[in-house]
């Protein structure tokens, strides 16, 4: 690859506006800390996966994250795991983020004590604007919300949401989902149609809150394989939950059958179907350790491709280690979309790898090309010079194998950044 092809293509991808298909950051800059301190901000998220990968204890992470401790007695624990990981993706992501956002030459026993008087030091209301708005040029992030409101500043967000209560339910600190839903939409739910009558009203809601799309993230609990499940036998299923609720069994509602569980979801799609909804889709690797990989294998969908073609499905993560049924699916299926969210901080290489692969198996208004999934701030800045660099070579390769000129190689990198997810998202240029 030459150095000046290289070149004179980062030189535009730098200075294009970036749409951001996929975020978990605080809903508005008065909130924009995740931690205390720099360990408590940075470990938030994925790095603590890949250090806990590399031996570090539970128990020991959750004294890393305790800003009660000497932030020193804290760093002792967290190094040996941190030289090891330093070159992942999670880890290349912070240590960029560090130089470029705080000048320090990375994150090491040297710099910590003052990177975290730094980052005490901002204003982070300012800091997360600035580098979402004035770092990355990022025009506007699609941000993941379950359960809270949709309404957030529109100069930094739009919203996806999860319809998961509905498909579901769970029982969390003494309260259930059902609670929830009947207290803001339903009223006392009694029977399977109440139910369905209840997420009919709360999507309402939500789409004149202006969401963007639905969100789905079942493949950390179930397989993404959905089988289509009679009414009867659906509503037979709901009435045999409802009764043990009215036992006082409240914390069964976290018990829905899989059929159950199957019916809900194919009756979310049949609506979103019918409204011609956007869906993202969790698939591929799931953030944490011990999860069970086979769930979130993108062939499970194929059904759901089929019958509701009028939905759009949003692929997350390139379904990464599934990358290559993936861009099979995008392939077969107009309403079938490949986002690169997550997957440049995965493994950079097996994302330029794919990048390939999808560009000689797809047309490039399949693909989006980045999505930060970060819960913090810093961490979408590194992540998007990963992103960008990784688009860069790609394309620079294909450039140098006379597959397209060095002006179309910008074009498809404005494309894969920012008109690609504008279209897909069906906003007007923003």
């Amino acid at each position: 690859m030459a150095k000046e092809t290289y070149n004179i293509i980062l030189r535009a991808i730098e200075e294009m506006p970036v749409i951001d298909t996929h975020e978990h950051l605080p809903t508005g800059v008065e909130e924009s800390r995740r931690g205390e301190d720099i360990l408590g901000e940075y470990l938030t998220h994925y790095l603590s996966s890949d250090l806990i990968s590399a031996g570090l204890s539970a128990d020991d992470l959750a004294k890393a994250l305790d800003p009660s401790l000497p932030l020193m007695e804290r760093w002792d624990l967290v190094e040996p795991f941190w030289e090891v990981s330093r070159y992942t993706g999670y880890g290349r992501a912070l240590d960029i983020a560090v130089r470029d956002i705080y000048g320090f030459d990375g994150i090491c026993r040297k710099t910590i004590e003052e990177l975290d008087q730094a980052f005490r030091e901002k204003d982070h209301d300012q800091h997360f604007r600035y580098v979402l708005k004035e770092l990355c040029n990022i025009k506007v992030s699609l941000l993941d919300i379950d359960t809270g409101s949709c309404r957030v500043d529109p100069d930094l967000f739009r919203c996806a949401w999860h319809p998961e209560d509905y498909i579901m339910p769970t029982m969390e600190e003494g309260s259930s989902s059902i609670q929830r839903v009947e207290k803001a939409y339903g009223g006392e739910i009694r029977s399977l149609d109440d139910w369905m009558d209840a997420f009919a009203r709360e999507l309402d809601v939500r789409l004149n809150q202006g969401i963007a799309a639905l969100k789905i993230g079942l493949a950390y609990v179930r397989p993404l394989r959905f089988e289509k499940t009679d009414y009867a036998t659906a509503k037979e299923c709901f009435a045999s939950v409802a009764s043990r609720r009215n036992q006082g069994e409240e914390g069964q509602w976290n018990l829905f059958s899989r059929e159950l569980q199957d019916f809900m979801m194919h009756h979310v799609l049949k609506v979103a179907n019918k409204k011609h909804l956007i869906l993202q889709i969790h698939t591929g690797l799931q953030e944490g350790n011990g999860n069970t990989i086979a769930n979130s294998d993108p062939s499970l969908l194929n059904n759901l491709f089929l019958d509701y073609p009028n939905v759009t499905f949003d692929l997350f993560h390139i379904s990464y280690p599934y990358q290559g049924v993936a861009c099979v699916l995008a392939k077969n299926f107009p309403n079938v979309f490949i986002d690169m969210c997550w997957a440049h901080i995965i493994s950079p290489s097996a994302a330029r790898q794919a990048l390939a692969d999808f560009l000689d198996a797809l047309p490039y208004n399949k693909i989006s090309g980045f999505g930060g999934d970060y819960l913090f701030v810093d961490g979408v800045y590194g992540h998007l010079y990963l992103a960008r660099r990784n688009i860069c070579e790609t394309l620079a390769l294909k450039v140098e194998e006379g597959v397209f000129s060095v002006d179309t190689a910008i074009k498809i990198a404005y494309h894969l950044l920012y008109e690609n997810p504008r279209r897909i998202f069906r906003w007007e240029r923003i």
